[in-house]
């Protein structure tokens, strides 16, 4: 009975003696425990309206249930091994001591059941604490009616009781393994070898280089936006690996360059230096690779959505000029031309028979063709597939009615169609106000506005796209806008009433109306773009909260290993305070460089994220800009002060030297 209560009170001791280690750890089980149970349960919401918008509740948390499970597993399996490193000398000492690989193995697994259990339901307690404060942030982000109620999801205690426990029980069996197949004198001995220098690697220096150049490549030279959404993970991938190569082999090329060269290596500065940033890369390469790939993670990830976000109401206001708006799609084989007129005069009239006060904004035709190519050189595609831009034709008249005379200059347009037939168009390439393209049928990629002299140069070139794709020729379109004074209930639900009163009497022939209301569009688009913003600060936090870990652990460790080398430099006589200094600045160097290539990384990833976000309308740039640089702000001040708090804990060890 003594013999049953001796482990578990040794695994308490355990734990509690290297609390300065285990207790962050627990920490970050308990903080992705509440992330994946509140993530669990806003997936699984209940007593929501049935409305489409609601939908994306379900998928955005659904996505954030997936990336949580996945970080779960990386990262804490990830700091399990650096734990276990850290223990290795105690374990061995306890093996010479007499106790069997078989004791440890079970005190091993009571401290994998106490952090288990504190794990656990400290996490599920705090994602019930804060279950209610992120459904509401998250309702009021996506402009939801407020929701009150609350509810236990027992579903996601359960996933989170399961996830957690697999993953603690999976770091133990590596750990027994770890243990199994090391000697005790191995495992006594951990830490006090001689550290060897690091071996200039130049395949993987090389391949560094390639890989970060390739990734950058692929960002600068990438110019569509749906072949940006092609390629953005390939960059992604080459930036990771180039990152681990950057921190593990190139750094070191780079140091031995700067030992080789006598007249700056051989100062008191430099020299000690670039000796201990030398030895300090190859043992937290690692380390800082993933601290610079996850601060990357928190940048693009908060960035894009703060921007998608926040351009939500600009992207509105370009699609919707009125607050209602009406869109018509031609066919290519039109027997009666179509009249906007007319349509518009019944649309006045169904607008009035529903007691609405209206006013018309503006209207236009247009001719949409998607191509690839710039600076007065296309050529068109069937498709989106290649296509980075949509060349939108409309004449001088219907410029004018809707932005005044046409501003910019005036140049000829080629086209080069898909059977090989060529045309050469004369037409102003607009620099000022654009019109809108309308709601649904709002291009998915950049429209690049030319205005034509009259309907016959329209024409002339819809005739010849017909002539030349067949089958896949697209018609004419036309888009009219209104601004109707009615509630925001009453504009949600006018589209369905106008669509079954409107005359279409003398209209002429179309293949297509929708009448759209932009309360709508504005529901749909924050619910959307509120839930990827929602989803990037969630996960944001989460690898920011990862970050933090890494950088403690990093100082912490890189404390003990100083702490002897401090002591060796003052008993061969080196000045207290140059040892000081020289340490000081090899901690703040090494410590900000991945917030400095993480800088670097947003840098050329910009570029690709502007591109990708026109997918979802947003062409503001400017605002993707400063987005952008304040989230790096921001971030970089919250990385000064975790290194300002990380940094006394690595002081404190330091001066415990004798």
């Amino acid at each position: 009975m003594r013999k049953a209560g001796f482990f578990p009170k040794m695994a308490t001791v355990n734990l509690a003696r290297n609390g300065r280690f285990y207790y962050p750890y627990l920490l970050t089980v308990i903080g992705t425990a509440a992330a994946f149970y509140i993530a669990v349960a806003l997936a699984g919401a209940r007593d929501l309206p049935v409305m489409a918008r609601y939908a994306y509740l379900s998928a955005f948390m659904g996505i954030g249930v997936f990336v949580i499970a996945l970080f779960a597993v990386i990262f804490l399996t990830y700091t399990n091994s650096f734990l276990m490193k850290r223990r290795r000398r105690e374990l061995g000492l306890y093996n010479i001591l007499g106790l069997g690989k078989r004791h440890i193995a079970l005190m091993l697994g009571f401290e994998t059941l106490f952090t288990a259990a504190a794990g656990i339901v400290g996490g599920v307690a705090l994602g019930l604490l804060l279950q209610k404060l992120m459904t509401l942030l998250l309702y009021r982000i996506m402009r939801f009616d407020a929701y009150y109620g609350f509810y236990v999801s027992w579903r996601g205690i359960g996933w989170t009781a399961v996830l957690i426990g697999a993953i603690l029980f999976f770091n133990l069996l590596l750990n027994l393994l770890r243990i199994r197949v090391q000697r005790p004198v191995e495992m006594l001995r951990e830490g006090s070898a001689g550290e060897r220098e690091p071996k200039t690697r130049w395949v993987s220096a090389v391949l560094g280089v390639l890989c970060l150049g390739g990734g950058y490549a692929i960002a600068v030279l990438t110019k569509s936006a749906t072949a940006a959404l092609g390629v953005y993970f390939i960059a992604v991938f080459l930036v990771i690996f180039g990152t681990y190569f950057l921190f593990s082999a190139v750094s070191i090329v780079i140091l031995k360059a700067l030992r080789k060269n006598k007249a700056y290596y051989y100062q008191t500065n430099h020299f000690i230096g670039v000796s201990g940033m030398l030895y300090r890369m190859k043992r937290n390469a690692t380390g800082l690779a993933n601290i610079c790939i996850l601060s990357t993670m928190v940048l693009v990830m908060v960035s894009g959505t703060l921007s998608l976000y926040l351009g939500s109401q600009g992207a509105l206001d370009a699609q919707f000029p009125g607050n209602v708006g009406v869109g018509v799609a031609c066919g290519t084989a039109e027997y009666d031309p179509f009249r906007a007129d007319t349509l518009s005069a019944h649309i006045d009239d169904a607008l009035r028979a529903e007691g609405l006060s209206a006013k018309p904004v503006y209207s236009y035709g247009w001719l949409g063709l998607l191509a690839d190519g710039q600076n007065g050189t296309y050529e068109i595609h069937a498709g989106f597939k290649n296509a980075s831009c949509q060349l939108c034709f409309l004449t001088e008249e219907a410029y004018a009615a809707i932005g005044g005379a046409a501003s910019g200059t005036e140049r000829d347009v080629n086209l080069t169609f898909p059977d090989g037939r060529r045309d050469t168009v004369r037409a102003i390439r607009l620099t000022n106000r654009l019109p809108a393209i309308g709601g649904a049928f709002a291009s998915t990629i950049k429209p690049v506005w030319y205005v034509v002299k009259d309907q016959t140069a329209l024409n002339g070139i819809d005739d010849l796209q017909r002539g030349a794709m067949g089958e896949s020729a697209v018609g004419m379109n036309w888009y009219g806008f209104w601004n109707v004074d009615a509630p925001a209930d009453t504009l949600a639900a006018l589209p369905d009433r106008l669509e079954r009163e409107i005359s279409f009497d003398n209209t002429g022939s179309w293949d297509r109306l929708n009448v759209e209301s932009k309360e709508n569009y504005s529901r749909d688009y924050y619910s959307m773009n509120g839930g990827f913003f929602f989803l990037g600060l969630f996960l944001g936090t989460l690898f920011l909260m990862a970050a933090v870990l890494i950088i403690y652990y990093k100082q912490v460790s890189e404390g003990y290993e100083d702490r002897e080398r401090y002591r060796i430099m003052q008993e061969v006589g080196m000045e207290q305070r140059t040892v000081r200094r020289s340490i000081d600045s090899q901690i703040v160097v090494v410590f900000f460089a991945p917030l400095l290539v993480a800088a670097v990384h947003i840098a050329f990833d910009y570029g690709l994220m502007s591109r990708l976000l026109t997918l979802f309308s947003l062409y503001d740039t400017a605002m993707t800009f400063w987005c952008t640089l304040g989230t790096f702000l921001v971030f970089a001040a919250i990385y000064a002060l975790v290194y300002r708090a990380t940094a006394r804990a690595y002081y404190k060890i330091v001066r415990t030297t004798a």
